[in-house]
């Protein structure tokens, strides 16, 4: 009798979980006249973020012994397109240092 009572609470036990699944996805419908994108902020009133053209990378080269490391020589390479592929008029990606 314990396998035939097993069996039936997983059986009420899964039919719990898929009306309960299905209550949940008809009250959480997806909202068609959601934008694809949130709004950009507006400008800070401090000028604008960030800048053109990325910060070079630090160079590790001359760190060991107190040697303060040398500065980079140059700023990352530009992106060479393919021409097949064409540019857009948005905004150039910038490198951010993030840790």
């Amino acid at each position: 009798m314990s396998a035939f009572a097993l069996k039936l609470g997983s059986l009420i036990t899964t039919l719990l979980v898929l009306a309960a699944s299905y209550a949940y996805t008809t009250a959480h419908a997806k909202n068609v006249a959601a934008p694809l994108q949130p709004p950009v902020a507006a400008e800070t009133p401090g000028g604008p973020r960030g800048t053109a053209y990325p910060s070079p990378l630090p160079s590790l080269v001359g760190t060991r012994r107190g040697n303060p490391p040398r500065p980079t020589s140059s700023p990352a390479p530009l992106i060479n397109l393919l021409p097949g592929v064409h540019a857009t008029a948005l905004p150039q990606v910038t490198f951010t240092h993030v840790s």
